[in-house]
């Protein structure tokens, strides 16, 4: 059991970074929206703009697609919760509650694993786990039938709903959720947010013109 959990603690890392990769690009995504929103004098069309919304679609719903696939060798949230589900003992309240060992809320420790296991029982329960699972896939179901249809390769059928903005938002959220929620579960510890706090002002860019003044349009430039 213990080989288990290592595997499974090891995949959540994996998972957190993935996550918290889909967090920044929507956060950026977004950002940049609210630039150009407050900027009458660059609303106007351009083909950059449909480039940078075709790109962040495409990153985020292929994002939400890998945590939802439960191949045999793939690395997902939806297989570490199907096989937690599959054996759900390896999750016990004594490894939990060891895990609280020395802290400052030990006290706390069989308060939180309840949430896991329902009141006072010995390991976590498989129909909580169950129901996460069963969530995640639901709000996922129309990013990985687009991205299945028309961003891994180009089915000659049309996904039967295209996703919104606000449906790959939510699903970026449950993804955030549920990363939180199993943190608490493996590491004993709370993640009060998946997005980073930036050391430098990523905005910094955009407050120089883009074009040089001794580059003629259409002539190429090294950014490195």
């Amino acid at each position: 059991m213990n080989e288990r959990f290592a595997k499974w603690n090891r995949w959540l890392e994996i998972i957190y970074d993935q996550v918290t990769d889909l967090d920044v690009y929507r956060h950026i995504f977004w950002e940049v929206q609210n630039i150009i929103k407050n900027n009458q004098r660059i609303q106007k069309p351009s083909s950059f703009y449909t480039f940078l919304g075709t790109s962040y679609v495409a990153l985020a719903v292929m994002g939400v697609r890998r945590q939802i696939k439960q191949g045999r060798q793939s690395i997902a949230f939806a297989r570490l919760l199907q096989e937690i589900i599959d054996t759900p003992h390896v999750l016990s309240r004594e490894r939990f509650v060891a895990l609280y060992t020395g802290s400052v809320v030990s006290h706390f420790a069989d308060r939180d694993f309840d949430q896991f296991s329902g009141n006072g029982k010995e390991h976590i329960d498989p129909n909580i786990v169950k129901q996460d699972l069963e969530k995640l896939k639901k709000l996922g179901l129309k990013c990985e039938e687009f991205a299945d249809k028309r961003i891994a390769h180009y089915d000659e059928r049309a996904p039967s709903n295209l996703p919104t903005f606000n449906e790959l938002d939510a699903c970026i959220d449950y993804l955030e959720e549920l990363l939180k929620k199993y943190w608490l579960l493996f590491r004993a510890a709370a993640l009060l947010s998946v997005l980073p706090t930036w050391q430098y002002d990523w905005k910094e860019i955009f407050q120089e013109p883009w074009l040089s003044p001794h580059l003629e349009v259409g002539q190429s430039g090294s950014a490195f």
